[in-house]
């Protein structure tokens, strides 16, 4: 029987030194590079966006809460004319015998 050597198998040789630059792995770094700063643009427009709905809808609430205190304010004056009527009304129902 004949013996099968292990030369037709060839490994892989492991080298601790770091492979030099070439220009398309260079190349291929400037991508990511241009690639990543375009996904992070476009995320910081739409975040921008974003804030700019929020700011616009945290204005309104705070119009809306600042009219309403105002409200609640008059209604708990005890002098005051709103808070007259609502307190000095009644409202009498008569039915009518047939």
């Amino acid at each position: 029987m004949k013996t099968i050597s292990n030369r037709s198998i060839s490994r892989a040789k492991i080298s601790t030194m770091p492979r030099t630059k070439s220009d398309a792995s260079s190349q291929l770094d400037l991508y990511k590079m241009v690639t990543e700063k375009q996904r992070i643009q476009r995320d910081m427009y739409s975040i921008k966006e974003r804030m700019g709905l929020l700011q616009q809808r945290l204005d309104i609430l705070n119009q809306q809460i600042e009219a309403t205190e105002k409200t609640i304010h008059k209604l708990r004056q005890p002098h005051s004319n709103t808070a007259q009527n609502i307190a000095g009304e009644t409202h009498l129902i008569f039915f009518d015998k047939m």
